[in-house]
């Protein structure tokens, strides 16, 4: 694909979680922005409703040309993989001193290492998100670029956001899928 500049992009989470889909876009948008690409985040311009889902597709175009919106970033769950595996129990060596102490004899040296040779195995839970995002040309429709990505055990949905949007913005701009028309901040 030929490196391209956009006016004004579109950014838009598809999700019927608000909170998520408020925060994803948002922090996408910074990171265009933050780099010369004007960008808006659908959630400040569409009804939560999704209205315009619902119009006919040449409705809908009309309404983004209007606002000024020559492309389309949509972004969407493909996966969310929750796992939990069994971690192995662990045993310890530890050497003993001869010198005093608990360690001078067998009856204050066992109580008190016991709980140090021995660790038990536990559950540890996983939890995996794919990701598709997708660029669109808003005068033709056509999908003009598309990936995954992954993400496993994100601390928090802000994090999560920062991380996405970085390294999505940071791919973009590498490959020369779309450029900025400014400097940036």
């Amino acid at each position: 694909m030929e490196a391209r500049k956009f006016n004004k992009l579109l950014v838009i989470g598809m999700s019927t979680n608000v909170v998520a889909r408020a925060t994803v876009e948002d922090e996408l948008v910074y990171f265009l922005r933050l780099k010369g690409i004007n960008a808006i985040a659908a959630s400040s311009v569409l009804a939560p409703d999704r209205a315009i889902v619902s119009e006919p597709h040449d409705v809908q175009k009309q309404k983004l040309i209007d606002d000024g919106f020559d492309g389309v970033i949509a972004i969407s769950l493909r996966e969310k993989k929750e796992s939990t595996k069994y971690v192995s129990g662990t045993t310890t060596y530890a050497p003993a001193s001869f010198y005093g102490g608990y360690y001078g004899s067998f009856y204050s040296y066992y109580p008190h290492m016991y709980s140090n040779v021995y660790q038990p195995g536990y559950y540890a839970q996983s939890q995996e998100i794919i990701l598709n995002t997708s660029l669109f040309d808003v005068d033709s429709g056509d999908l003009l670029w598309a990936a995954q990505s992954e993400t496993t055990d994100p601390s928090s949905l802000d994090d999560f956001a920062n991380s996405y949007s970085k390294g999505m913005v940071n791919h973009l701009l590498k490959r020369e899928i779309i450029v900025p028309t400014s400097s940036g901040k």
